[in-house]
């Protein structure tokens, strides 16, 4: 088994993998990632993948103001996280929440739990 970097060339096999078996997401634009590669042995590709950036936006919160000014410093908080992501062409934000009336309401606003995220923090 080797790995290497992934080129363009690999792009039509990878495409059919994931159109076979992850028809569900849409397909990555790997070679703009900041790392696309390839795993794969004399029988051809065993895997695919690719390092993306992602925005985890972190917020620690007076919970004794009111629901309506925390509804509100949330939608701010949102915008700024939005306007950074863009900036550094970050293509998603990630929230991690332990209060439901927050996953609510990011929710209305845009946020998506379609799919089990699972973390795991560098030291």
């Amino acid at each position: 088994m080797i790995f290497r970097g992934m080129n363009a060339s690999d792009l039509k096999e990878v495409r059919r993998l994931h159109n076979k078996y992850y028809p569900e997401f849409g397909f990555p634009e790997f070679l703009k990632l900041l790392n696309a590669f390839i795993i794969e042995d004399d029988e051809g590709i065993i895997m695919a993948g690719g390092v993306e950036a992602i925005a985890n936006t972190l917020l620690v919160t007076n919970q004794e103001r009111s629901r309506i000014k925390i509804g509100r410093a949330l939608v701010e908080a949102q915008r700024i996280a939005l306007f950074t992501a863009r900036k550094f062409g970050i293509k998603e934000i990630v929230a991690f929440v332990n209060n439901d009336e927050y996953a609510k309401h990011l929710m209305r606003h845009g946020f998506d739990e379609s799919h089990k995220m699972l973390y795991m923090r560098l030291r």
